[in-house]
């Protein structure tokens, strides 16, 4: 059994309740306030949370260890750049996997959160994916470039623009003149 839990919710706040075991085997909950802050433009954030009934581990990837000593019931997040991880989690100080790896996608202006949880002893390891979205802030500006060529161009083309809208206009009023003139005198009927 578990519980009863007290928890204070702050006016929109975002939260996650979660049922699962402690580092000991034991049932337990945990309740976690999910960061729901504005993502620099061009990142995503990704949250691990261990939830299983396991020792310290470290989260690798691509082999390397990106968090290190993460412990029951406590997460870490990182910013990172949008793509695809290929995750795996091992034992603290290790390299071999007790889950994983497995491929997270980390999108831009999205908060990925990834829970570790089962049981080491009953080799049932699992991972459970959460997805954050609509994070993103408004960028500081649009790149572009400034050589100079451009501007001179430009320049050069609206002149020219000018110009050939000018002429365009002087050969539509000859034409209407021409026209004009070439019109016979009306006749009179007897």
């Amino acid at each position: 059994m578990i519980g009863p839990v007290t928890v204070s919710l702050a006016a929109n706040g975002n939260y996650t309740a979660v049922a699962n075991l402690d580092a000991e085997g034991n049932p337990t909950a945990n309740f976690f306030t999910n960061d729901v802050s504005q993502i620099d433009p061009g990142k995503g954030k990704l949250t691990v949370r261990h939830t299983a009934a396991a020792p310290a581990v470290d989260i690798l990837a691509g082999g390397t260890a990106v968090i290190s000593g993460l412990t029951n019931p406590n997460e870490e997040t990182l910013t990172l750049d949008p793509g695809t991880l290929s995750v795996a989690v091992a034992a603290a100080g290790t390299t071999e996997p007790v889950i994983g790896p497995a491929d997270v996608t980390v999108a831009e202006g999205t908060h990925t959160v990834v829970y570790a949880w089962g049981s080491l002893a009953d080799n049932n390891l699992q991972v459970a994916v959460q997805n954050i979205e609509g994070l993103h802030s408004a960028p500081a500006g649009v790149p572009g470039g400034r050589s100079g060529a451009a501007d001179a161009a430009t320049g050069s083309n609206q002149a020219a623009t000018t110009v050939g809208i000018g002429a365009a206009v002087l050969l539509l009023l000859a034409g209407g003149f021409a026209v004009s003139r070439k019109q016979p005198a009306p006749r009179r009927i007897r």
